[in-house]
């Protein structure tokens, strides 16, 4: 494959030496401008990176499919299935327009030159690999139907969403064997964006990464696809570089963030047994500019459906390829996410000594705040191994419906869970307070009023810091904050 290199130059024209299909390829792709696009998986990073994309082009005609029509009646109509800041306002003021949202694989296909492939990458349940192999059985399956869809037209198809290495030639092959192979072009450009700050992200993203395959019809795809995403990016913040680093990449990312909180979780924990404290430690430890302040923040664990699977993913990558002292450092990383979270609940009971029968308030159930998303969230162990110990749960999330909430957690302890419509109402006659998700409301709530209306002794574990030690201890909760000396 091609180095990297910035995303400059024209497609070269065909040429004799190239294929009939090749030739065809370059006519429809070597100058002209794109201007359908369809997105094949309508999720959260489909939508959000479409919908920055319709925004500053609208001569261009965004075409969003996906195969439950529950999700496409939601963004037709509203209000959209997941949660974004700023994300409905922008729906509403693109759908119409350039943008249209359909149950037709067929009709997108069609209708689009290029088409992105959002879809999930769940891990395997069974078989080789099981809970840590990344299933591609979808993406197979989405590349036969594009094959079969496009109806021999030449499409370039765009993986976007964080997949292991070799997925695109995994695609390739079946858009090949079930279609004619010069006629599809396989790229990967992956997304780098956060959840719960994904439009402001997107709105001037600082890089671009574009794979491709170095062939006469990829060089032609590439130099396409970063004529048009120059509209939106500068084209020399497109970083281009063959197909499998592309993939390896988003994963290799991913991987260093995860290890980045597990590091600082793991001091978290020596912090407490130290009196040292872990703000103080990690702002000294920010100020290296080789290390810099990011993700620095101590949490009760990773959360979120990226993080976790792409390291499993990798662990298991690394274990078929016969790395297996890179594998057993990867999980590592798995290994000190889940002490983190099983020390966060140990303290908990430990620290009320016992909480069977007693009502504990859960304030956030998201994996992070300004999202709707709770999969893999560090509340669902939380829960568990409180509704396990015979609590009775009183949870509040703004975003997260409760359905979601109670359709995560195990149905056998469902008399033990409880909604509350507010964070006020979870609290009232609490004997503890346990804050997950870092919700600027939760920032708000009069503790001085919550204290008053709890069960004594009332207690307060902070998962996320949002609350000072001294001054919830001058109101008379015994708290528990990660990191934190007891008492400070």
């Amino acid at each position: 494959g091609g180095a990297l290199g910035v995303g400059t130059g024209m497609a070269p024209p065909a040429s004799p030496q190239m294929s009939q299909s090749t030739n065809e390829f370059a006519a429809v792709f070597g100058t002209a401008d794109i201007k359908s696009v369809g997105l094949l998986g309508a999720g959260h990073v489909g939508v959000c990176t479409m919908l920055s994309l319709a925004k500053r082009m609208p001569d261009v005609q965004f075409t969003m499919f996906d195969d439950n029509p529950s999700v496409v009646c939601a963004w037709q109509a509203g209000p959209p299935p997941v949660f974004e800041p700023g994300l409905e306002e922008l729906v509403n003021s693109l759908r119409g327009k350039n943008l249209v949202f359909t149950s037709s694989l067929e009709q997108t296909v069609k209708d689009s030159q290029v088409l992105f492939v959002c879809i999930n990458t769940p891990l395997k349940t069974g078989g080789a690999g099981a809970g840590r192999a990344a299933d591609l059985s979808g993406w197979e399956n989405m590349a036969r139907r594009i094959a079969i869809a496009s109806k021999g037209e030449c499409k370039i198809v765009v993986e976007s969403s964080t997949i292991p290495v070799f997925t695109g030639n995994t695609m390739r092959k079946v858009l090949h064997a079930v279609g004619d192979a010069a006629k599809y072009e396989v790229l990967c450009l992956p997304s780098f964006y956060r959840g719960g700050s994904a439009l402001a992200d997107l709105e001037s993203p600082a890089r671009l990464l574009l794979g491709a395959q170095d062939t006469p019809a990829g060089v032609i795809a590439s130099q396409a696809m970063t004529r048009f995403l120059s509209r939106w990016v500068p084209a020399e913040n497109i970083v281009l570089s063959n197909l499998w680093s592309a993939e390896l990449a988003k994963l290799a990312q991913n991987a260093m963030i995860a290890q980045r909180i597990s590091s600082t979780n793991a001091v978290s924990a020596l912090c407490e047994k130290t009196g040292a404290d872990i703000n103080e430690v990690m702002d000294v430890v920010g100020m290296d500019s080789r290390i810099s302040d990011g993700y620095l923040e101590a949490c009760p664990g990773i959360g979120g459906p990226t993080l976790l699977q792409n390291l499993g993913m990798l662990v298991y990558l690394c274990e078929s390829l016969q790395l297996h002292e890179v594998a057993q450092y990867w999980q590592s990383v798995l290994d000190m996410n889940a002490y983190q979270q099983n020390r966060f609940c140990h303290n908990v009971v430990e620290t009320m000594t016992n909480v069977k029968g007693k009502k504990v308030a859960i304030l956030g159930f998201a994996y992070k705040c300004n999202t709707s998303d709770a999969r893999l969230s560090p509340a669902i162990e939380v829960c568990e191994s409180l509704l396990a110990e015979g609590a009775d749960l009183h949870v509040y999330d703004p975003q997260v419906p409760y359905a979601k909430i109670t359709e995560t957690l195990s149905t056998k302890y469902a008399s033990q869970i409880i909604h509350a419509a507010s964070a006020e109402e979870a609290l009232k006659s609490a004997h503890a307070m346990i804050v997950i998700t870092d919700w600027e409301q939760f920032k708000g709530i009069d503790m001085e009023e919550a204290y008053r209306g709890m069960a004594k002794p009332a207690y307060l574990f902070d998962a996320r810091g949002i609350f000072d030690v001294a001054d919830m201890t001058q109101i008379g909760f015994n708290v528990y904050r990660i990191g934190k000396p007891r008492g400070r």
